[in-house]
């Protein structure tokens, strides 16, 4: 089983306009919601894979129920801590004339100290049972920037802990020692304070996070210059699968959920980063945050691995 994190999850409202016109009367082209969070994201595409999902997150109370109208309806496996307060609203302005996405995100709900004892000892059952425990995105107000660190120590005999995250959320999550993080390219440069222009430098710069945090695994997103997975001893680059954007939104997340099934079945570090290039590749076609077609990731998969030995 996989569980996933997310402790401040949003409503994400996306809206769609031709270009942006600052400062004036913008016309809307089209306008959806969805939900969001790093790890509702992930994990809704790995258990419409198969895979036995389950999502542990912080709802506000007073819109609960729309929020849990979308795991319903996406009937993903839910564990919840309820407190005072709103789950977050974030705005996403698509500009399609630039292919480029502005988001606007709110800080998102408080906790207690109370609140995060809570959230532990749902996540001791919930780890109890999971493979992998997966989390990522921002944290609740209140939370030590440590808490992904915690996570990773308290349960990293237990399970595989995988982090998506950036700035010191990312670095603190380091310091306990996780089985995998994937950092994008800025997010690399930022952890390691150095600007990274070269392949050699960015393998470089993730076994420096291997060698420092017993990292054992680092995949970097480079967005069009396409990806790496980078291990103490093993190297691989993928390249893109060739698409039309029409959002970026929840690319990244699909490339952990990705890679995640392909380590599950045993697909190997570079068949895994293709597959995770491949479900990446689906998600920036639509808008929102879509279950993904697994023939169709497979087919773009053999595709990716056959460019990759011509």
């Amino acid at each position: 089983m996989i569980t996933t994190i997310t402790f401040n999850p949003a409503l994400d409202k996306t809206i769609q306009v031709d270009a942006l016109d600052y400062g004036k009367v913008n016309r809307v082209g089209h306008f959806r919601e969805d939900l969001g969070g790093k790890g509702i994201n992930m994990g809704r595409i790995l258990g419409g894979f198969g895979i036995e999902t389950k999502h542990v997150i912080v709802l506000g109370q007073e819109n609960q129920k729309a929020v849990l109208e979308f795991f319903e309806k996406d009937g993903m496996q839910l564990e919840y801590l309820s407190v005072a307060g709103y789950t977050r609203t974030n705005m996403k302005i698509v500009e399609r004339a630039k292919n480029q996405t502005t988001d606007i995100n709110e800080a998102g709900l408080e906790v207690s100290a109370k609140d995060i004892q809570a959230l532990f000892a749902m996540i001791d059952e919930a780890a109890k049972d999971s493979d992998y425990l997966v989390m990522g995105g921002s944290l609740a107000k209140g939370m030590p920037t440590d808490m992904y660190g915690q996570i990773a120590r308290r349960y990293g005999h237990m399970c595989r802990v995988v982090i998506d995250a950036d700035d010191d959320v990312l670095i603190e999550g380091l310091k306990g020692r996780p089985f995998m993080v994937k950092p994008n390219i800025h997010e690399l440069e930022n952890a390691l304070n150095r600007k990274l222009t070269t392949l050699e430098e960015i393998v470089t710069a993730a076994r420096d996070l291997i060698d420092q945090y017993g990292v054992e695994i680092v995949v970097v997103s480079m967005g069009k210059e396409g990806s790496l997975v980078v291990t103490r001893d093993t190297m691989h680059r993928q390249g893109t699968y060739p698409t039309e954007v029409v959002s970026t939104v929840g690319a990244g997340d699909s490339m952990v959920a990705g890679f995640i099934y392909g380590l599950i079945h045993e697909m190997g570090l570079d068949k895994s980063l293709a597959f995770a290039s491949a479900c990446s590749s689906l998600t920036i076609e639509v808008e929102g945050y879509p279950k993904l077609d697994l023939q169709e990731a497979m087919r773009r998969t053999e595709h990716l691995m056959e460019e990759s030995f011509s």
